[in-house]
C-alpha cells in the first residue's frame, strides 16, 4: 500500500469524497447534534456476546475507558469489545477456519452487501433513518504465504462491506459513523465493526457564519506548513465539504483538502488530506492531531504495509 493510499485512509476513515459534495464558497450548511446513546450495562453486554460469538466469560468488568472487552479462552480469534457509553460494537469469531491454506466459498460483491445489510437488520443494528447509511466501499481480505522459499498462493478470505454516512449527498469522514461487516464463507458473518451513533438536533448555519473555500484554503496550508515545514510546497488538488464525525457532542461540516506535498525535507512527494473547520465559531475542536501525526510519523518513517504471511486487503 503506498503511503498516499495510507494516509487518506487514516484520515477519511474509509469514506470517499463525492463530486456532488463540492458547493460554492460560503455555504448554507447545518450542524447537527448526536442523540445520547442509552447505556449499556455489563449484563446486556454478555447478552450481544452470547448473541454475537456464542460464549460469555465467568465474570466480566468495564475497562477504564467504560468498555468491556473479551478474548476467548477456546480462541483467541474469538474477541469481543463493546463500550458502554457509546454503544460502540466490535466483534469476530470463526476467524481461526479462514487461516491457514482454507479457501472458502465468498459471495460476489452485491450479494455480500445484502447478507450484511440482512445481518444488520435481524440483529437491530440498522440506523434509524437507513437513508443516512451508504455503501462506501466493498472490499477484503487476502492472504499469502511462503512455501520454503517460494511464495505460496493467495487466497481471497473474506469480503469486506463497509458503510458510511451521507446525509443530502454529503458524505461523513472521521472516526465514527461507520459500520464494517465481515462476509465469508458461504455468507457467514466473521465480524463486525459499529460505530454509530443517531442524529437529534439540528441548526442552519448561514453563509456569514462559515469560511469561504479560499479562506479554508489559506488555512489548510497553514496547518499543513507547520507539520511539514515552511520549506514545502503543496498543490491543492480538489476541494469538499464534508462533516465530521470525532466522536464528540456535534457533527459539524469540515472542508477536506486533498492535496499534493512537496517536501524538500524528506525528499518525496505525496497526497495528503487536510481538514479544517467550515464553521468560523466551530462549536468543538476537530481532534485532528493525533490522526495527522500518526499520519505525519508514517511519512517521515517511509513506511508501507508490507505482505508477509498474514491477511492484507484487497479492493
Amino acid at each position: 500500500m503506498k503511503i498516499s493510499t495510507l494516509v487518506n485512509a487514516i484520515i477519511l476513515a474509509g469514506s470517499t469524497f463525492s463530486a456532488q459534495s463540492l458547493l460554492a464558497a460560503g455555504p448554507d450548511l447545518t450542524l447537527y447534534q448526536f442523540s445520547r446513546t442509552p447505556v449499556k450495562t455489563v449484563d446486556s453486554t454478555l447478552s450481544s456476546m452470547k448473541q454475537f460469538i456464542g460464549e460469555t466469560p465467568t465474570a466480566a468488568r468495564a475497562d477504564e475507558d467504560n468498555t468491556v472487552r473479551f478474548v476467548s479462552d477456546k480462541d483467541v480469534n474469538n474477541t469481543f469489545e463493546q463500550n458502554l457509553t457509546t454503544g460502540d460494537l466490535r466483534f469476530q469469531r470463526n476467524f481461526s477456519a479462514y487461516l491457514g491454506d482454507f479457501k472458502p466459498a465468498l459471495p460476489a460483491k452485491d450479494e455480500a452487501v445484502k447478507i450484511a445489510q440482512t445481518f444488520l437488520a435481524a440483529n437491530g443494528l440498522n440506523a434509524t433513518n437507513e437513508r443516512e447509511v451508504t455503501v462506501a466501499h466493498v472490499g477484503g481480505l487476502r492472504a499469502s504465504s511462503m512455501i520454503g522459499d517460494k511464495p505460496g498462493p493467495v487466497i481471497d478470505k473474506l469480503v469486506t462491506v463497509n458503510f458510511a454516512r451521507q446525509i443530502n449527498d454529503v458524505p461523513v469522514i472521521g472516526p465514527g459513523s461507520k459500520m464494517v461487516v465481515n462476509v465469508g464463507n458461504k455468507g457467514e458473518i466473521i465480524g463486525l465493526i459499529r460505530h454509530w451513533r443517531e442524529l437529534s438536533g439540528s441548526k442552519k448555519i448561514s453563509g456569514s457564519e462559515t469560511y469561504s473555500e479560499e479562506e479554508a484554503k489559506r488555512l489548510a496550508i497553514a496547518q499543513m506548513s507547520k507539520e511539514f515545514g515552511s520549506t514545502a510546497e503543496f498543490e491543492i488538488l480538489q476541494s469538499k465539504i464534508a462533516y465530521y464525525d470525532n466522536n464528540g457532542s456535534y457533527l459539524q461540516p469540515v472542508y477536506a483538502f486533498e492535496t499534493r506535498v512537496i517536501s524538500h525535507e524528506l525528499g518525496d512527494t505525496f497526497n495528503y488530506v487536510s481538514v479544517v473547520p467550515a464553521i468560523i465559531n466551530a462549536p468543538e475542536a476537530l481532534n485532528l492531531r493525533p490522526t495527522e501525526q500518526l499520519s505525519l510519523d508514517l511519512i517521515k518513517r517511509n513506511e508501507s504495509v508490507k505482505p508477509t504471511t498474514v491477511t492484507k486487503g484487497f479492493d
